[in-house]
C-alpha cells in the first residue's frame, strides 16, 4: 500500500501518518507540504491513496486538486479540509475527488474514509450525502 499524505500543516501530517500507518498495517507512507512536491512523488510512484489537503500554498479552493487531477486522473484522492461547507464538498466531488471528509472528524471517521477511497470506493460525509442524489 503506497499512500501520499498531503497538507501544509505539519502536525496534520504527522497525525494522518500515523493514522494512515494504524489502518495500512504494511503501507509505506509519504508526506508533501505543497502541490510541487505531491506531483513530483505521484510521478515517481504508483500510489493506492492521495490524501489532500486544500488550501495549500499558492493554491485557493480546489485549485490543488484540479491540478492534481488533470496530471494524475487515476490516482484515488480524499480531500481532507477544515470546511464542512456542502457548496465546496461538491465542488471537490465535482473535481474529481473520491471522498472529502472534514478535519474535525473523529480519527475513525477519517480512518473509515481512508480505507473507502483506498479500496476503489467514494466517501462523503453525512452531510454531504445529499449531494450524491442530485
Amino acid at each position: 500500500m503506497e499512500v501520499l499524505l498531503v497538507d501544509d500543516r505539519p502536525v496534520a501530517r504527522e497525525v494522518f501518518r500515523a493514522l494512515a500507518c494504524k489502518v495500512f498495517e504494511s503501507a509505506n507512507v509519504t508526506v508533501a507540504r505543497d502541490l510541487r512536491a505531491a506531483l513530483q512523488i505521484t510521478s515517481r510512484h504508483s500510489l493506492d491513496l492521495v490524501t489532500l489537503g486544500l488550501g495549500l500554498p499558492g493554491h485557493s479552493g480546489t485549485e490543488a486538486l484540479e491540478r492534481f487531477r488533470a496530471a494524475f486522473p487515476s490516482v484515488p484522492v480524499l480531500v481532507i479540509s477544515a470546511s464542512e461547507d456542502t457548496t465546496l464538498i461538491q465542488e471537490c466531488l465535482d473535481a474529481g475527488a473520491s471522498g472529502y471528509i472534514a478535519k474535525t472528524a473523529s480519527l475513525d471517521a477519517i480512518a473509515a474514509a481512508m480505507k473507502a477511497v483506498a479500496a476503489g470506493g467514494r466517501y462523503v460525509p453525512y452531510e454531504g450525502l445529499m449531494l450524491l442524489t442530485h
